[in-house]
């Protein structure tokens, strides 16, 4: 026999648009990698179950600061020789002695002419060249005052680039002296077959007339970083006609393994759909062509394997050398309450289930070691419906009278991460516009559809205290004028947001979470890589609705906690994280579950090959 309730007066039936799947797609957990391992911060942020990373604020790694580049077989050049002091050139400073007497053939100068360069200024090229004119100089200050030129280059990074002078111009007294800038005739990829167009791309980026070497390191920087590859580096040498400053650069790289995959179990899932899960993710990196990766993963609960679950399926290529990439995606959610709170709904077969597709295109804008600014724009199609006793039923306002709600959102995103030694900064901005197409749901005022603007705004701040201690502060934001729906509103609580609190406890609106964690590594192995990590932290979040939105909200919308945690790498691959939070809020309707308690829990396990 079925249970009858009063939908109307139940203040627990709102929040199972949430619990049920719903859930927002745009509130994601910020992360950074850290360390010299990159290692990823775990710290609190707003995350639901398939959600990809914003962002990966990257520390400065000391050991990227090495010089990965050789040379090898290159001309070198002559130290700068300056000029006696009379020619009151500043960059003079070797005494006249020291210059050889074969060289001490007069030399008289009416004009001196430079060519071929492109960075020299006029006042560089003055104050080497002005001193010289209408005197009478000896071969080997010349040369001098030409090794200048060439200093001016080699300071800047242009290690291939130097001045000669035109001998056929001594006799007239108009010296020419010619610039020859270093470029690259070729670039040869030693170590893979099949991303070597993908490694020639970006090498190439930095091998622009005259060759810099610290733009070249900084693009051998970057693959480093990137997780295609284990270890690049490159060395130069002079090509077949080294006169003309045309060298070769040898780029070897070594791969990363192409398949990565890991299993966990935590509880990062809404108890009402059972709290605990098994987690199964995995990655193939360049499938069908360089570059491109292709990420599968499946979150079922462990009260119903087959009937609850997250299941998502990605896939992004490049697709141009300055690391610009369409992503592609779908994902799946099928959830059913099992453990609802309050006695009314017990034994309500109540199911909820959601499918989203999205496309985008990523590109940054400026990207080096130390700096990344990227621009996004992308299209998300939502669906979602609940259902009571396996038939479509509204829960809320918003939802049509089959319980399905649909949205088209376009969204626009801007980020900026900041590396450095002694920390890094991440920023993301996040516009949302939802629009009435491909069957978006429509409602009269003030009742929530998918028409609305939005603003998602997320910060992190890794801050390295000492060699074994940094600091992770973060901060999500959600503002919008608009009544959302539940698939968009912002959601707060659970292991990996407000922790101390169960999955999901409070969505709203807007919505601001705020989290600080310190992570001080006790332990470390042989290899000094950290093996036990303490994690002390406090969080707070708080969701609200906008004023004219119908659905309400519980009357406790704050919570806070402060708590304790460790993380636990026995071996390379395994990962143990537990964190005990107790809430400072109490809140009316706490369940029973150890999330509710502030126990939160995860173990992984990664390998690849």
């Amino acid at each position: 026999m079925k249970k009858a309730i009063n939908f109307e007066s139940s203040r627990y039936l709102l929040a199972f648009a949430s619990t049920l799947g719903l859930i927002s797609y745009s509130n994601c957990q910020l992360q950074a990698i850290a360390a010299e391992k990159k290692v990823a911060v775990e710290t609190g942020g707003i995350t639901n179950s398939g959600k990809t990373d914003i962002s990966q604020g990257v520390l400065l790694n000391k050991r990227e600061n090495k010089v990965l580049i050789s040379q090898v077989n290159q001309k070198p050049t002559p130290p700068p020789q300056p000029l006696p002091a009379e020619t009151n050139s500043p960059r003079r400073t070797r005494d006249r002695a020291t210059v050889r007497s074969e060289d001490d053939i007069d030399v008289p100068i009416q004009t001196v002419r430079v060519k071929g360069d492109t960075i020299l200024t006029q006042a560089e090229v003055d104050g080497i060249a002005k001193p010289l004119e209408g005197k009478t100089v000896t071969l080997a200050e010349l040369r001098l005052a030409i090794d200048d030129l060439t200093q001016i280059y080699l300071e800047r990074g242009y290690i291939t680039s130097r001045a000669v002078l035109d001998e056929s111009s001594l006799d007239s007294g108009n010296i020419q002296i010619q610039i020859v800038e270093g470029s690259v005739k070729r670039i040869d990829v030693k170590g893979t077959k099949r991303l070597e167009n993908y490694v020639r791309d970006r090498v190439n980026l930095a091998a622009g007339t005259p060759l810099n070497s610290a733009k070249l390191e900084d693009s051998l920087r970057l693959l480093r970083l990137d997780p295609l590859f284990a270890n690049v580096e490159a060395s130069i040498s002079a090509g077949d006609n080294p006169e003309v400053g045309q060298s070769v650069v040898e780029v070897r790289v070594t791969e990363s393994d192409r398949f990565n995959a890991k299993v966990s179990i935590d509880n990062y899932s809404p108890p009402s759909v059972g709290g605990e899960r098994l987690g199964l993710k995995a990655d193939y990196r360049s499938l069908f062509r360089g570059g491109d990766t292709i990420t599968a993963s499946f979150y079922p609960r462990f009260s119903a394997l087959t009937d609850t679950f997250d299941f998502g399926l990605e896939y992004q290529i490049p697709v141009n050398a300055r690391n610009g990439t369409v992503t592609t995606g779908i994902n799946i959610n099928r959830n059913e309450v099992i453990n609802p709170i309050g006695e009314e709904l017990d034994d309500l077969e109540i199911e909820g289930e959601s499918e989203r597709f999205n496309l985008g295109f990523r590109q940054p804008i400026i990207q080096n070691p130390r700096q990344e600014l990227a621009l996004s724009l992308g299209f998300d199609y939502q669906d979602g419906q609940t259902l009571l006793f396996q038939s479509g039923f509204p829960f809320g306002l918003g939802s049509d009278e089959n319980g399905e709600t649909t949205t088209s959102v376009l969204r626009f995103g801007q980020e900026y991460i900041k590396r450095q030694v002694s920390g890094a900064w991440a920023f993301r901005s996040q516009f949302n516009l939802g629009f009435g197409a491909f069957g978006a749901t429509e409602n009269e005022e003030p009742i929530p559809d998918g028409q609305f603007i939005s603003w998602l705004g997320q910060m992190q701040r890794v801050q390295v205290l000492n060699s074994d201690n940094f600091l992770v502060i973060q901060a999500d934001i959600q503002l919008t004028p608009d009544g959302l729906l539940p698939s968009q509103q912002f959601v707060i609580g659970g292991g990996q947001s407000v922790r101390g609190y169960r999955q999901n406890v409070r969505s709203g609106d807007n919505g601001l979470v705020i989290s600080v964690e310190d992570r001080w590594a006790l332990f470390k192995n042989q290899a000094g890589e950290t093996t036990f990590t303490f994690t002390p932290f406090f969080n707070l979040g708080t969701v609200w609705n906008q004023g004219d939105n119908p659905n309400p909200l519980p009357d406790q919308t704050f919570i806070a906690a402060l708590g304790v945690g460790f993380i636990w790498e026995p071996i390379n691959g395994l990962n143990l994280r537990l964190n005990y939070a107790p809430p400072l809020v109490s809140l009316d309707d706490k369940g029973d579950n150890i999330q509710d308690d502030g126990l939160h829990f995860s173990l992984d396990y990664g390998f690849s090959f």
